[in-house]
């Protein structure tokens, strides 16, 4: 059966060959819209819907970002990501370009994508709900809904080989998310410290694990 990165596609405005998917993400609806284009009708649907998104509510991307990023580090969890890359456990590949010997450089050009900054490591996220379950579902939810839209930019930042990355591409990014629900890091700060040693140490499992799948 030809996989679908085997397919050669047709662009559906101009006919032209080679075209790629394009998603059009859509947080109020699960019915995101797909194109199929050629890279130049992709770059002039691009532009006019650049025209048409709506700026008037919610969060701009680097907002949400550094909102998300308070939340982490008053809850302790950036510490917790901080000793799992430590021990050699942690989830962000050694290629990303954002990152340094200590984790995220946020002084780097590139700057940390959406979908790096909703991503929680399912051990985690699970501490988290032990800890507050309104908090776990909301994380849950914004992980799920929001960081999907940026994971191909995520994929170009952290170098996975063009043949390997998703063969759908986001048309254009949000110029405005919805504001997640309250956040508060300094309520769940203290169980979640009780729980970090559980949460490397599920890590650790899981990484023998994956190298004796290898093996």
């Amino acid at each position: 059966m030809t996989s679908e990165r085997a397919t050669t596609l047709t662009c559906e405005e101009c006919d032209a060959a080679n075209a790629h998917r394009y998603q059009l993400p859509i947080f109020e609806s699960r019915d995101e819209r797909v194109f199929v284009l050629c890279a130049r009708c992709a770059r002039r649907e691009r532009k006019r819907l650049q025209t048409q998104l709506d700026t008037s509510t919610g969060l701009t991307r680097q907002e949400l970002i550094a909102e998300l990023d308070r939340f982490f580090a008053a809850s302790g969890v950036f510490d917790i990501c901080r000793r799992c890359h430590e021990q050699g456990t942690g989830c962000c590949p050694p290629t990303c370009r954002v990152m340094d010997a200590r984790g995220c450089d946020p002084a780097n050009k590139y700057g940390k994508p959406v979908f790096c900054a909703v991503f929680v490591c399912g051990a985690l996220l699970n501490a988290i709900s032990e800890c507050d379950a309104e908090t776990g579902r909301e994380l849950k939810r914004i992980k799920s809904e929001l960081g999907s839209a940026e994971f191909r930019v995520y994929e170009m930042i952290t170098r996975v080989p063009a043949k390997a990355r998703e063969p759908v591409r986001p048309l254009v990014l949000p110029k405005s998310y919805p504001r997640p629900a309250s956040l508060d890091g300094d309520r769940i700060r203290a169980r979640l410290s009780e729980l970090a040693d559980e949460v490397l140490e599920i890590r650790r499992q899981w990484r023998l694990h994956e190298q004796r799948e290898i093996e």
